[in-house]
């Protein structure tokens, strides 16, 4: 699963990594019995209810773009 700038490889347990293309780890999506959530790396709590993993992907990306977490290269 991807988008132009993150790429998201799925783990057992209905969990994904996400990373910025040719870049960092940014945290992981997960399944939970309410639905999907996101969580960036080092941040203590998960983002909202999603519908899908792909909704928590397209979140996850316009949030690191806005916090400046990809870098201007891969912006393009």
């Amino acid at each position: 699963m991807q988008t132009s700038k993150l790429v998201a490889l799925k783990l057992p347990d209905c969990r994904f990594v996400v990373r910025v293309r040719n870049g960092p780890r940014l945290g992981t999506i997960f399944s939970t019995d309410k639905g999907w959530h996101y969580q960036f790396d080092g941040t203590p709590r998960e983002g909202p209810l999603c519908r899908n993993a792909e909704e928590a992907l397209g979140i996850m990306e316009a949030v690191a773009e806005h916090e400046h977490m990809i870098e201007e290269d891969v912006r393009a």
